[in-house]
C-alpha cells in the first residue's frame, strides 16, 4: 500500500470497518512519521541526540571541544599540551544509584479478589475464631465424649490467642492454592525472561535518561514476553503523565536485516524486498552512526488506540427469552416490539508496521491479547510500559542531566591544573 507521507491523523469518528483497512493505517503510520521524522525540529533525531548526549557523559566519554574551545585563544591550540582524556565523574555516581535502586528486592504477592475465594477466606477465618474462642470448651466435649468438634486444621499449640494473633495469621500463614499458582505463573515468567538483567537496564535508563520502558507481548510459541524498549528509539503522542497512561499511539523504531524483515513477513515479494532495500529515504533515519549498512532496514512498529461501538440485538423469542446477536456498528433497525437494539463503545489497539522513510505498510491489524486493565472491558492499555517520574510539560529530566554541569566544571578546573 502506497501512501502519502504528509497526510495528518484521520477521524476516529469512523465506521469500525474504515478504521480496519489498510489504507486507514497508512494514513496514522504517515501522521506519526510527519509528526516525529519530518520538518524542522525532527522530535526523532533530538530526543535520540540528547539521550546519546546524556549517555556519554554518564560513560565519562563526553566530547572534549567545549573544553578546547573554552581554554584556546582564537582557536589555536598549539601552545596546550594537555590531556583532553574526561575524567570520568559522573559514572560512578551513576553505578551508586543504580546499585542502590537494583538490591531494592521485593516479593510477589497475589490475594484473590474473587468471590469464591473471599468465600473460602471468610470460612477459614470463621472456623479458625470458633476455634480460639471456645478451645476449652471443645477440649472438655473431647475428654468427655470423644468428639472432636475442631473446625480448623491447626494444632491446639499454633491456634492464635487473641484477635491480633488471627489477623497476623491471616496475613501471613493463610495462603490459598490459586494465590500460589498465581505467585509462581508470575515468578516463572519473569525468571524465564531473566527479568533481572532487563530491571538492570531499566534503572540505568531511569537514572541516566529519566525515563524506562518496556514492551509486553505474548504467542503461541514463547507465552507471555517481556522486552527491553530502549527510549532513543521510542516515539509518542504528547503527554504530561509520569506513567504516559494518556497516549494514544507509542511505538519504537528497529533496524532490521533483509533476512529477519521476510521472517516476520514472509508474504512479502523478492521484487518488493528489493525496491525496500534501495529506497535512498530509508538511510536518513539510521541512528547507528555509520555502523548500518545497505542490507539493514528502518522499520516502525507502532500502536494505536482507537474505539469500538459494539452493537447488539436484543431479539424476544417465542417462549418469551431474550437472545442477543452481535452486529456491525452500521447497525441501526426500525424500532420493533420484538428486537431492541443495545450498544456500549471500548477501546481497542491496533498494531502496525511501517518502513520508514518508504510508502510502504507490512502490517495493520487489530490487536490480540489486548489487556483491560483490573477487569474493565472498555478500557485497554498500551503494551508499552513507560515511566519518566520527573516530567514536566513534556520534558524528561534525569539525575544525569542535573550534574553535567558539575561535571564540566570538574572537568575545566583540572585542565587548569595541568
Amino acid at each position: 500500500m502506497y501512501t502519502n507521507s504528509n497526510s495528518a491523523f484521520p477521524s476516529q469518528v469512523v465506521p469500525a470497518a474504515e478504521k480496519s483497512s489498510l489504507e486507514y493505517g497508512s494514513q496514522v503510520a504517515s501522521a506519526i512519521e510527519t509528526e516525529w521524522f519530518n520538518g524542522g525540529s525532527n522530535r526523532y533525531l533530538t530526543s535520540f541526540n540528547n539521550f546519546h548526549h546524556l549517555r556519554l557523559y554518564a560513560r565519562g566519554e563526553q566530547p572534549v571541544q567545549k573544553y578546547k574551545d573554552e581554554l584556546s585563544i582564537n582557536g589555536d591550540l598549539s601552545y596546550l599540551n594537555l590531556d583532553w582524556k574526561p575524567v570520568p565523574v559522573i559514572s560512578k555516581f551513576v553505578d551508586i544509584v543504580v546499585n542502590g535502586i537494583s538490591q531494592k528486592e521485593f516479593d510477589i504477592k497475589a490475594f484473590s479478589q474473587d468471590p469464591e475465594s473471599v468465600k473460602k477466606r471468610t470460612e477459614y477465618a470463621t472456623g479458625v475464631a470458633q476455634d480460639m474462642f471456645a478451645f476449652e470448651q471443645m477440649q472438655k466435649a473431647k475428654e468427655a465424649l470423644g468428639l472432636d468438634l475442631q473446625r480448623s486444621n491447626i494444632s491446639p499449640l499454633d491456634l492464635p490467642k487473641t484477635q491480633e494473633e488471627l489477623e497476623l495469621h491471616m496475613q501471613l500463614s493463610y495462603k490459598q492454592s490459586i494465590e500460589i499458582a498465581e505467585e509462581e505463573a508470575i515468578s516463572t515468567t519473569l525468571a524465564r525472561n531473566k527479568w533481572e538483567l532487563t530491571k538492570r537496564r531499566l534503572n540505568y535508563d531511569l537514572v541516566t535518561c529519566g525515563i524506562a520502558a518496556t514492551k509486553t507481548t505474548f504467542n503461541k510459541s514463547n507465552g507471555i514476553e517481556i522486552d527491553y524498549v530502549d527510549p532513543a528509539y521510542m516515539i509518542y503522542s504528547y503527554t504530561e503523565d509520569p506513567n504516559f497512561e494518556d497516549i494514544y499511539y507509542v511505538g519504537e523504531v528497529k533496524s532490521v536485516t533483509i533476512p529477519e524483515l521476510k521472517k516476520q513477513f514472509p508474504y512479502i515479494s523478492n521484487e518488493e524486498l528489493q525496491r525496500i532495500q534501495e529506497m535512498p529515504g530509508n538511510r536518513q533515519y539510521i541512528t547507528g552512526w555509520g555502523n548500518y549498512d545497505a542490507n539493514t532496514v528502518q522499520i516502525l512498529y507502532f500502536e494505536y488506540k482507537t474505539y469500538h461501538d459494539q452493537v447488539f440485538k436484543l431479539k424476544q423469542t417465542d417462549n418469551g427469552l431474550e437472545k442477543i446477536i452481535q452486529k456491525t456498528d452500521d447497525f441501526n433497525p426500525p424500532p420493533s416490539d420484538t428486537y431492541n437494539k443495545v450498544s456500549r463503545s471500548i477501546e481497542v489497539l491496533y498494531s502496525g508496521v511501517k518502513v520508514l522513510g518508504t510508502n510502504t505498510m507490512l502490517q495493520w491489524e487489530l490487536s490480540e491479547n489486548m489487556t483491560r486493565p483490573m477487569a474493565d472491558t472498555t478500557k485497554v492499555e498500551m503494551n508499552y510500559a513507560i515511566c519518566a517520574p520527573r516530567m514536566y510539560k513534556g520534558r524528561i529530566e534525569s539525575l544525569v542531566s542535573k550534574i553535567t554541569g558539575f561535571a564540566d566544571m570538574i572537568q575545566l578546573t583540572h585542565l587548569k591544573m595541568q
